[in-house]
């Protein structure tokens, strides 16, 4: 049995094209999604770990979907439904 531990991979935190905001919100998004396919997130779970506008959060979104972290969709206004690769 293999045991799984909650760490965020290294190789995001030595990323220089992440801007540091965009690393605590996919922090964050895998501590929630810990060992699950699917995440539903909404702007205002964000907003309590980091000062961001939904504007803002959708580009972090698309950076890392760009650079293959996770894949997201957005279903409605600021409600996100997210895959970490």
């Amino acid at each position: 049995m293999k045991i799984r531990h909650l760490e965020v991979a290294d190789n995001i935190w030595k990323d220089k094209r992440i801007p540091k905001e965009t690393k605590l919100i996919y922090s964050y998004i895998y501590s929630k999604g810990f060992e699950r396919i699917i995440t539903d997130i909404n702007v205002g779970e964000i907003q309590k770990v980091v000062n961001i506008k939904n504007k803002g959060l959708r580009k972090s979104l698309e950076l890392l979907e760009q650079l293959k972290y996770l894949i997201y969709k957005e279903y409605s206004n600021g409600m996100y439904a997210i895959k970490i690769n």
